[in-house]
């Protein structure tokens, strides 16, 4: 398994509907509104690099994201 946090900045007052549509996304295993210098913060798991980027790139194309910082996680502790 591959995890990754998503680090995203919305359009103004968008960040509901982001953090709504892309908890829907089955390698999101969770998306929190969060204060700060980002929108909302996601947490993708999935199988293989290849589905983990499918999904960061479904994540960027909403109308509503303008920028996305995704970190991998190289240790889980």
């Amino acid at each position: 398994m591959v995890h990754a946090y998503v680090f995203i900045t919305t359009s103004k007052a968008r960040e509901q509907e982001v953090a709504d549509t892309i908890r829907e996304l089955e390698m999101v295993k969770f998306a929190h509104i969060v204060t700060g210098n980002v929108d909302v913060v996601a947490f993708i798991e999935a199988p293989d690099l290849s589905v983990l980027w499918d999904t960061v790139n479904h994540v960027q194309a909403l109308p509503a994201v303008t920028r996305t910082i995704t970190s991998l996680v190289v240790e889980p502790v």
